[in-house]
């Protein structure tokens, strides 16, 4: 009697890929993007892929602990591949939003990878509770930003000069700041533009 080998189990039609890291063979640039359990996975998806596209860049995800994280709005699994200790260079810093970005805030490696990685990026974008992120570690003291509506208290609490608009800039462009993922898909070329060229400004 022959066996017949078991087909894996099919994905349900209304489950979405993982998201995960993204080699890309001769990549000059990487785009790193931070992930946490309850991260917005619109705010990864759509504004990452662009970013990445435009500038021919590898991406990696970052997280406290490398490993899978249920993503939110919609559902879907995010695959960390590096941690604070692994983590290479970040030219492009991407700090997406959720419902979980208070944990990130009690984990001090990654907060401190957090801080470090958005001192050293060519250029930065932070979405929704993102900028709250990127402003508890302090980078977003004195600039302009936005980010989710409800949060513009604690924002102007963390520093911020808050502007109630879809998006913000500062530091030359170098700064984005937007309120959620479609807000953030019209910046996504002249954040890539900035990135390209960040070397060769004064």
């Amino acid at each position: 009697m022959r066996l017949r080998r078991q087909a894996p189990p099919l994905r349900k039609p209304w489950e979405l890929e993982p998201i995960r890291s993204v080699d890309r063979d001769g990549a000059a640039l990487t785009v790193g993007v931070l992930v946490y359990r309850g991260v917005t996975s619109a705010e990864i998806d759509e504004p990452v892929t662009l970013l990445a596209d435009r500038l021919a860049a590898r991406t990696v995800l970052v997280a406290a602990v490398a490993g899978e994280f249920h993503a939110v709005e919609p559902p879907r699994t995010v695959v960390a591949g590096f941690d604070p200790s692994t983590a290479p260079p970040i030219d492009v810093l991407v700090v997406p939003g959720g419902l979980g970005w208070k944990q990130v805030i009690d984990d001090p490696a990654i907060r401190e990878w957090l801080r470090t990685a958005a001192a050293d990026a060519r250029a930065i974008l932070a979405i929704s509770t993102g900028s709250l992120l990127l402003a508890s570690v302090g980078r977003l003291e004195g600039r302009e930003a936005t980010g989710h509506w409800l949060a513009e208290d604690e924002l102007a609490a963390l520093g911020a000069t808050v502007r109630s608009s879809r998006t913000a800039s500062d530091d030359a462009g170098r700064v984005v700041t937007a309120s959620g993922a479609l807000a953030a898909i019209p910046v996504i070329n002249e954040l890539a533009d900035h990135a390209r060229w960040a070397q060769f400004r004064p």
